[in-house]
């Protein structure tokens, strides 16, 4: 196993990049990594016009996004209904009749509000207490208002809405938990939303031009490609870091569906990377060692990511690579070397030139002690 340190793709491991970018940034995504790791990717492996671009775990679709604005057919998967929706919406082809409904439905989103009809739940608490009353009423009235638009112009408005929460809401995203916090300065859902839409119709005036992303709901572990028709796979699981994403992201997900029964069902589609799962550990990667049956989330995210790593073998061509983005993990202070133990599974499922490209490093503060941990891309070539 070769490990390489490339520290000019620290920063492209996390969302930062994406935040101003064109189309990357219609969703805050905190876990996400920027297109110029795909790009990296790409011209490491010299991908050329007909390849197929996979990502088994597609998040917000930085990866197909990046795919599609270099003429690359693409495929993804996710476990969420809001990564999918996030995605197909971000890599879709609009019209200049879908912009023109956009500007007139803005032009007239606030005219004649009325008292919304629908009913917003959410499994952890209501959904009134994450706002404070106005901003909860103006959600519910455009989401009532959104849904008498049709097709791509519904994605867009509904994409807009659902990234503006974090800003109206008197929510922070701790972790893995969500906190109401009463001093948060809320954003008037009025303004957040306007400046959003405003930001979609700019970004659409210039269009990426190249091949719509196959787009779809499953689970990494059993993804629906013939064998052997990937020529690159980039992608990042989620880490072993015991965050539940479906949580995190519960409010947006719930508002998506009008359903608090959604996230129930993203979570049996999802790697288990979180306390809180069924967590047995029957037949566990030999690589995992002890520290599998002393911490057992430890034990079944590696037997879920081995699972998910064969997939990628089986629809991988011959020759080619697969670029998985991951962090090492400090869990009940011991330290996994994820990267590590992943390259190590990849060589037993038959992968070949296993490599670690270290990206970044951090200090873990697990006290009484600080661990020295690592982001890095575990690259798999078939």
């Amino acid at each position: 196993m070769k490990i390489t340190s490339e520290p000019g793709l620290g920063q492209a491991m996390t969302f930062e990049l994406s935040k101003k970018k064109p189309f990357h940034g219609w969703f805050w995504y905190k876990e996400g990594y920027a297109p110029e790791i795909v790009e990296y990717a790409f011209q490491k492996e010299g991908t050329p016009k007909d390849s197929l671009v996979v990502d088994s775990f597609c998040g917000v679709g930085t990866t197909l996004l990046a795919a599609k604005e270099a003429g690359l057919r693409s495929f993804g998967v996710d476990s969420s209904p809001l990564a999918v929706f996030v995605s197909k919406t971000k890599t879709d082809d609009y019209s200049s009749e879908d912009i023109e409904r956009v500007k007139e439905f803005l032009a007239n989103a606030f005219k004649g509000r009325q008292e919304a009809r629908v009913q917003w739940e959410f499994e952890l608490f209501s959904p009134r207490a994450a706002f404070p009353k106005r901003h909860y009423n103006d959600i519910l009235y455009l989401r009532e208002k959104i849904e008498q638009e049709e097709g791509k112009v519904r994605d867009l408005l509904l994409l807009a809405l659902l990234s503006i929460i974090p800003q109206s809401s008197i929510i922070v995203k701790d972790g893995g938990v969500l906190k109401i916090d009463k001093r948060k300065r809320a954003v008037p859902v009025k303004d957040a939303f306007k400046r959003k839409v405003k930001r979609i119709i700019s970004d659409l005036s210039e269009p990426v031009v190249g091949p719509v992303p196959d787009v779809q709901l499953g689970d990494a572990r059993r993804v629906e490609l013939e064998d052997e028709s990937a020529d690159i796979i980039v992608t990042s699981p989620p880490y072993l870091n015991n965050i539940d994403y479906s949580k995190v992201y519960g409010l947006e997900l719930s508002l998506l569906n009008m359903s608090k029964g959604e996230a129930e069902q993203t979570r049996k589609r999802s790697v288990r990377s979180f306390i809180g799962r069924r967590m047995d550990v029957d037949e566990m990667p030999p690589e995992v060692g002890d520290v599998g049956y002393k911490i057992p989330i430890v034990g079944t995210y590696f037997k879920d990511m081995e699972s998910t790593m064969r997939e990628m073998f089986r629809v991988l061509k011959p020759g080619k690579s697969a670029y998985v983005i991951v962090s090492n993990s400090v869990i009940h202070q011991t330290h996994v070397l994820v990267d590590e133990v992943l390259a190590e599974i990849g060589e037993r499922i038959g992968f070949s030139e296993n490599q670690i490209i270290v990206g970044s490093e951090r200090i873990a503060d697990v006290k009484p002690h600080k661990i020295k941990t690592r982001e890095s891309i575990v690259l798999l070539r078939k």
